[in-house]
């Protein structure tokens, strides 16, 4: 079996935003050296998006467009809560996370139809629409302060008979389910919907996927606090796996500590054995959880081949490759 390499891919480094082709030749040409076949653009950072298909083209790199709810959505209704609360959440976390929410349904028909938007002038150019953080943020932080924009409270009035819970009442069993069962359902129903659009354009719909699934005991300690389980977020991955509403999804699985590493590897490999979806490790040489010097990284990208799995998607928050990491990379490729 091939063992493909991807990247996640901001490209920062371009200075000539305009006209970015000439810096971006070069670029892929080292990424197609170092054995990786396909790209995973951002879109906010792509000021002239079709010169750098044009630069991945012309160096054999397939490209994907990366898009997320944070930035695709046009007057977004984000989350919403008493100021009272924004100063609890400050005070207790030190943190006032905001972000559209996915239950509303502008939100979610304005995702859609600006996704459909750049398909229309991109299609042509793409191997696959890639979804990032197609979730609701942060399980510890929608715990306990859940949004109340109008949608919510119509949802919670709906199901509950009142718009708004107490804390007591948010804990009953029956509550829980069914507050995770509504994000869900929104979120899914955003997957299956690009799904279509996707398959009429002959391209495939793949994801970043949370690293925690289930229940990873580093949730509550930095620096995973918050990050998942995908469960709890709306963004039941291995579902959509199983069901085939994403083709391919790429685990975030960015973690510095190797046990947890392996431990979250095994786990998505059990999860997605008998999955309709191919899935594939995601190695982080920097992120937000911290640094994975070049001997780490190849480990891990041994672990991966060794595991049987068909590739790896690399982030870099840095986006370019040192030579330290290109040269680890190519040798635990070919080992």
């Amino acid at each position: 079996m091939s063992f493909n390499l991807s990247c996640w891919d901001h490209a920062r480094q371009v200075k000539n935003k305009q006209e970015p082709y000439d810096e971006l030749c070069p670029e892929m040409a080292r990424k197609k050296a170092m054995g990786i076949d396909c790209v995973i653009a951002f879109m906010p950072t792509m000021s002239n998006f079709a010169q750098y298909c044009r630069a991945a083209r012309e160096a054999g790199i397939a490209v994907q467009s990366w898009i997320t709810p944070r930035t695709l959505i046009e007057n977004p209704v984000d989350r919403c809560l008493p100021e009272e609360q924004w100063q609890k959440m400050e005070k207790i976390h030190g943190i006032r996370l905001n972000f559209p929410c996915l239950n509303h349904p502008q939100n979610q028909e304005s995702f859609i139809s600006l996704a459909q938007d750049l398909l229309a002038e991109y299609g042509s150019e793409l191997s696959a629409l890639h979804l990032d953080a197609i979730r609701f943020e942060n399980a510890i932080l929608q715990y306990e302060f859940p949004c109340e924009c109008e949608a919510c409270r119509a949802l919670r009035k709906k199901f509950f008979g009142k718009e708004e819970l107490s804390a007591k009442e948010r804990l009953e069993p029956s509550v829980v389910y069914k507050e995770i069962d509504i994000k869900n359902d929104s979120v899914s129903g955003i997957v299956r919907r690009l799904k279509t659009i996707c398959e009429k354009q002959g391209l495939a719909l793949t994801m970043a996927a949370r690293a925690n699934y289930l229940n990873q005991p580093d949730i509550f300690v930095n620096p995973v606090w918050g990050l998942g389980p995908a469960l709890l977020e709306g963004q039941d991955w291995v579902k959509w796996c199983d069901n085939g509403w994403v083709d391919e999804a790429y685990s975030m699985n960015y973690h510095p500590n190797e046990a947890y590493f392996s431990q979250v590897l095994e786990e998505h490999m059990r999860l997605t054995r008998d999955s309709k979806a191919v899935f594939k490790c995601g190695i982080a040489t920097e992120s937000s959880m911290g640094v994975n010097p070049p001997e780490r990284v190849a480990k891990y990208l041994r672990e991966v081949k060794e595991a049987g799995l068909p590739g790896c998607v690399f982030f870099n928050k840095n986006d370019v490759f040192s030579p330290e990491y290109e040269k680890a990379i190519k040798a635990a490729v070919l080992a």
